[in-house]
């Protein structure tokens, strides 16, 4: 249920199955609501298939993604952290199953084996350092160094890859759209097309089946270097 090496697949095999039986399966269809921002957290969940998509909407309105989530990984930590309401919203991304364990539940499991409690920490510390480098990435001038952060970090949270010229090398697949990007990265549509489209040219990526494969992560990553020294 979990993902591999992730905090709660790191258990014991007793605590593990307990979330497991605890679970509740829930089936969302494409851009379904699984949370919204500022409800009350009811529930852990954990995505069994599909994607999960993260964001959260900010005092004018306008929306940030930050995460697209695989199968395996765990949302809604905050609220359950602290009891609180969600500080974000979840949404599903295709036909998308997810396992929701009650927050009662979670917390007399978490009683019982303290490393449950523990996982949690690390799960939301993980997260906390997520929103650190997503507003470092915001912060950027320019949005082709925006943009090369945003695929970088979409890249290593999938963790998806494709062959290409005979090796295996990073991949955004089409689960991510050039809206998606724009959300990211706070650009229009248009102009994040334009910059895959000459990155394209410039071999640093390849498009295929709406998809983006990194093919220079180096000089990807030298674009907010260069950006920051301007």
């Amino acid at each position: 249920m979990f993902l591999a090496g992730s905090e709660f697949d790191q258990l014991g095999p007793d605590a593990r199955a307990a979330l497991q039986a605890a679970a509740i399966r829930r089936r969302y269809g494409h851009n379904a609501f699984i949370y919204i921002q500022e409800e009350e957290a009811e529930h852990l969940y954990v995505v069994r298939s599909g994607h999960v998509r993260l964001s959260y909407l900010m005092e004018d309105g306008s929306a940030v993604l930050y995460a697209i989530l695989p199968a395996g990984e765990s949302f809604g930590e905050l609220g359950i952290f602290d009891g609180g309401v969600h500080c974000d919203m979840a949404t599903a991304i295709g036909d998308t199953v997810v396992a929701a364990i009650p927050i009662g539940g979670f917390h007399h499991l978490a009683a019982r084996h303290g490393e449950i409690g523990r996982a949690l920490s690390r799960v939301v510390a993980r997260r906390y350092r997520s929103y650190i480098d997503l507003t470092r990435i915001l912060s950027l001038r320019s949005l082709p160094a925006r943009l090369a952060q945003s695929l970088l970090r979409l890249a290593d949270g999938l963790g998806t890859t494709a062959e290409h010229g005979g090796r295996r090398v990073p991949c955004v697949g089409s689960v991510v759209t050039q809206t998606d990007l724009g959300l990211m990265a706070r650009g229009a549509r248009g102009n994040v097309n334009r910059a895959l489209k000459m990155w394209e040219r410039a071999g640093w990526i390849a498009l295929r089946d709406r998809s983006i494969i990194l093919l220079d992560r180096p000089r990807l990553e030298a674009l907010a270097i260069e950006d920051e020294d301007a």
